[in-house]
């Protein structure tokens, strides 16, 4: 452990994350005020873990600048590293560094030591790396190496001649840049004259470090934890922080809890990280990692994309109710960089067979991943050779010699058997014998020799469930789980409960979108007179269900070079004036509608091959040549050029066709500032009530997020428009078996304009909406579904060391779902929770909306007022010190209603609108959408 620098792994690293406190009697209070501060230098840094801390000390270098924006974007305040001291050759931003000033080195990390007098020297650190770093936007600078000067002037005239010249060096970068704040990575002989320049001081090692030279953790000297914490003491007198980064190894996450809480109770804020840091540790909070790292065969994929993934398909609608994201990672593309314990939730593999390319340095990889504490989950084929050290360092070894023709299940539990159970393995019998006592098989076989294996087993490194023991094919509409895979996702991950972000329900009402495809906006209907579908829809549905509704048109229909230009004196008004409705938001549904999008590239003449239904990959438009720039962008501008009102504008894109866009279109899309819609196939009927048929709500791209519909729309409950034409009728019970059990969608009303082309599909939509309308729903538009689901994927959740949770992120995305295990919120002491509601679908809490919100949790249910239901949203909100609040609602369009519980003898005032008791609860009805404020007053 060097005394001149933070001791890493990575050079010059320093990762911290922390809050500080002076006692336990005034924990949450000091927690409330101090900054929580997190280092983490490695490359691709974990953004949605990062940003839940105030402060975020990164090393610029390894940073992009979309991860920097991403870090700052919910309010964290980023400081890059600065070496004060030292020059490292292989970092490029210091390759203009004058030589003549390096006078010393460090073989310990292979840099050379500056003299800080050196006006050549200062004016490099001054004007070029500081001046950098300001451009690029930082908030402030982590000055590290401050003492290494001692290497060639340990003390005397030479030391304080260095010590004066650190001095004069945090003068001039705070004289010039007075707002830019500066971290000091020790710097104590310095402290009294800069005090009153600096942001605060970390120091590693106040109760465990660990040795570079020998590579060993162990714990601090009682001499030097004095001397570090009278220091520390000496800081915290001056009114600024004080953090200690302490080490130890990535596996042991309960000793650096108990660090972390060692170290705040010696009033400091802590940092427990690895030495590499490279890990997210333990400080003032922990962020629960809610994300998978999941490896997949592209090579085995149809056209290389995660949505023919079976792990995309059936597993990622499970991690969706479990509260888990995912990444997906070809594996013919390198691991991530860094630890992945703390950063992930597990690593996962699902292969639908052998994988061709060689894995043998990923089981490497994964053998190093498990030994640092993440956990791992194989599915479907193994894909990684287990016959070796990995194999015995999880404690299972395959099974070789097995008759397979006379396998029999011998026992299986719970786990197994969720909706179906086969009678046998089928063609794989594939299995392991168990070598651990800590590992537990939940299914085994044994053939007539009495030879057993188990393909399913779970152990305290995570899981494995081998083919053919996950779900029963029969067609590609006809699959059943025999896995049960809520639960062998849950006990894999061995995480325990914590609150999960929920993108189906707001303020104890359950999400309804309503959006329609411009499909068929040509056509004519089979009424008296011919009349458009546009005309039909409008007159019959728009009209009728005022509610927020998502309306597109495909502009190759009938604009300008379109099929049928000769129709758009006619459709044109009429888009118009389905735009001006006020409760329609305006869509775009491409130029060209492409029905193929991956088998579409930039150029192709339009209207070329054809897709297995036997569709061209887009329109016939003449002598168009694909374009995703004129798709997406050019549609925009002409539906905002030509068909919108004053005063609006296209706000989402709904993709067409097979809705698999690539990466480009969604960067276009987010370029544009619009949301995105569309893909997903979620289809679960009463004749076919499998898990199997629930798609995911997202599917992540590059650095993009494309937002699948809840439901599927009407085109496959009808038959493609052939028979029954009534057939979307049935959704309803899609939405039915997506409420109950679990709730694992919105109600989403997807339609195109053909379905005003029949009086029995119009009568089926009708039936549909009048069966929606008597349900509890909080209406919104597509545009915000999309945010919402966006902002799921990478919501914050962390642990506080005084106990309570800290929600990070939660502007969009509002709702939580607690675990009975959980209990309820303490609605006196957390912030910003609005509505409890308890139904049989589970326990949900709504936010109000703020970037940040703490959160505690006890065992009795709340006493004080709250809202129970409301079909608006918050937009205002403040608890009073009597128990009582102020609360501002407004719905989209629809009359507010709103019904609040625990009142008590509270009194309520609610201007403008009809109060009535139901039951122990007061509901609230509006003659129109608000905003609305009600007044609870308990004192």
């Amino acid at each position: 452990m060097s005394g001149t620098r933070t001791s890493v792994v990575f050079k010059h690293a320093c990762t911290w994350l922390a809050a500080l406190v002076t006692s336990l009697l005034g924990l949450t209070a000091q927690a409330d005020t101090q900054p929580s501060v997190a280092f983490y230098y490695e490359a691709s840094p974990p953004v949605e873990l990062l940003d839940q801390f105030d402060w975020v000390v990164v090393d610029a270098d390894a940073v992009t600048e979309r991860e920097h924006r991403g870090l700052a974007a919910r309010g964290a305040e980023v400081f890059a590293y600065l070496s004060v001291g030292e020059w490292d050759a292989d970092r490029p931003t210091d390759a203009q560094a004058p030589q003549a000033a390096l006078v010393g080195s460090n073989p310990d990390w292979d840099t050379r030591i500056a003299d800080l007098s050196d006006d050549d020297w200062r004016n490099h650190l001054l004007d070029q790396r500081v001046e950098v770093l300001v451009d690029a936007g930082y908030d402030g600078l982590f000055l590290d190496t401050l003492d290494s000067y001692r290497r060639f002037a340990p003390d005397g005239p030479a030391a304080q001649a260095q010590q004066l010249a650190l001095v004069s060096l945090i003068d001039e970068i705070h004289r010039r840049h007075p707002d830019l704040k500066l971290l000091l990575n020790r710097g104590f002989e310095v402290l009294d004259q800069v005090h009153d320049k600096i942001a605060g001081v970390a120091a590693e090692s106040l109760f465990r470090g660990w040795t570079p030279a020998t590579d060993v953790y162990g714990g601090v000297t009682s001499s030097r934890q004095q001397w570090l914490q009278q220091q520390f003491e000496r800081v915290r007198g001056y009114g600024l922080p004080a953090i200690a980064i302490d080490y130890v190894p990535a596996e042991n996450r309960e000793l650096a809890r108990q660090t972390a809480r060692r170290i705040l109770d010696a009033g400091v804020i802590p940092w427990v990280t690895t030495p590499g840091l490279d890990q997210i540790g333990v400080g003032l909070i922990e962020p629960i990692p809610r994300r998978l790292l999941i490896f997949y065969d592209a090579d085995t994929a149809e056209n290389g994309d995660i949505s023919n993934l079976d792990a995309f398909r059936y597993l990622a609608p499970i991690l969706d109710y479990l509260g888990y994201s995912a990444e997906y990672r070809d594996i013919a593309t390198p691991p991530p960089p860094g630890t992945m314990h703390g950063r992930y939730a597990a690593i996962l593999s699902w292969f639908p067979s052998p994988p061709a390319r060689d894995t043998t340095a990923l089981s490497t990889w994964l053998s190093a991943q498990v030994s640092s504490g993440v956990r791992l989950i194989l599915m479907g084929d193994q894909g990684i050779d287990l016959s070796q050290g990995l194999g015995r360092q999880l404690g299972i070894i395959n099974v070789e010699s097995v008759e397979s023709s006379s396998l029999k299940a011998r026992q299986h539990d719970a786990l197994v058997g969720f909706e179906g159970m086969p009678e046998g393995p089928g063609i794989y019998p594939a299995g392991y014998r168990l070598l651990a006592d800590t590992n537990t098989a939940h299914l085994t076989l044994a053939d007539r020799n009495g030879v057993e294996l188990s393909p399913v087993v779970t152990g305290p490194w995570g899981g494995v469930a081998l083919s053919p023991w996950l779900f029963q094919e029969a067609s590609d509409s006809q699959q059943r789980w025999i896995l049960d895979p809520f639960a062998f996702i849950a006990k894999s991950l061995g995480m325990g409960d914590f609150p999960v972000p929920d993108a189906t329900t707001e303020n104890g009402s359950r999400l309804w979108l309503t959006h329609i495809d411009g499909d068929a906006f040509i056509s004519r209907g089979e009424w008296p007179g011919a009349p458009f579908t546009g005309e039909v829809m409008l007159d019959q549905i728009l009209k009728r269900y005022q509610v927020p509704t998502t309306v597109s048109i495909i502009e190759g229909e009938f604009g300008e070079g379109g099929t049928h230009p000769e129709l758009r004196t006619q459709l044109e008004p009429l888009a118009r004036e389905i735009f001006a409705l006020p409760w329609v938001e305006i869509a775009t549904h491409t130029y060209s509608h492409p029905f193929d999008w991956l088998d579409l590239k930039e150029g192709d003449l339009a209207g070329q091959g054809r897709t297995p239904a036997g569709f061209p990959f887009n329109m016939p438009l003449d002598g168009y040549h694909f374009s995703l720039e004129r798709e997406v962008a050019g549609s925009t501008a002409y539906i905002n050029r030509d068909l919108a009102p004053p005063g609006k504008r296209v706000t989402t894109i709904l993709w067409s066709g097979d809705a698999v866009p690539p990466e480009k279109a969604l960067a276009i899309s987010e370029r544009l500032g619009l949301t995105n819609l569309n893909g997903g196939n979620t289809h679960i009927t009463r004749d076919n009530p499998s898990l199997t048929q629930v798609s995911p709500m997202l599917r992540p791209i590059g650095h993009y997020l494309q937002v699948l519909a809840p439901e599927i729309n009407e085109n496959v409950y009808t038959g493609h428009m052939t028979t029954p034409k009534w057939g979307y009728r049935r959704v309803l019970e899609t939405f039915e078996l997506t409420d109950l059990p679990r709730r694992l969608k919105p109600i989403n009303i997807y339609y195109h304009f053909y379905s005003a082309a029949y009086p029995a599909s119009l009568r089926a939509l009708e039936e549909v909406y009048d069966a929606v309308t008597e349900l509890d729903t909080l209406p919104l538009y597509a545009s915000t579904y999309s945010d919402i689901a966006t902002h799921w994927y990478d919501l914050g959740v962390a642990r506080r060391l005084d106990g309570a949770w800290q929600i990070t992120g939660g502007s969009s995305l509002r709702t939580l779902r607690l675990p009975e295990s959980l209990g309820w919120p303490d609605l006196r002491r957390s912030t910003g929770v609005v509505s409890v509601t308890d139904i049989k679908q589970g326990r949900y809490l709504s936010l109000d909306g703020q970037q940040r919100q703490i959160l505690w949790l006890g065992q009795a249910s709340p006493r004080l007022p709250h809202l129970r239901r409301a079909n608006g949203r918050t937009t205002a909100w403040h608890r009073g010190t009597d128990g009582g609040f102020s609360l501002t609602l407004e719905a989209e369009q629809v009359a507010l209603e709103a019904e609040l519980a625990g009142l008590g003898q509270c009194h309520v005032k609610a201007p403008g609108a009809r109060q009535r008791r139901q039951g122990d609860s007061l509901v609230i009805d509006y003659s129109g959408p608000g905003p609305a404020t009600i007044e609870v007053s308990c004192g």
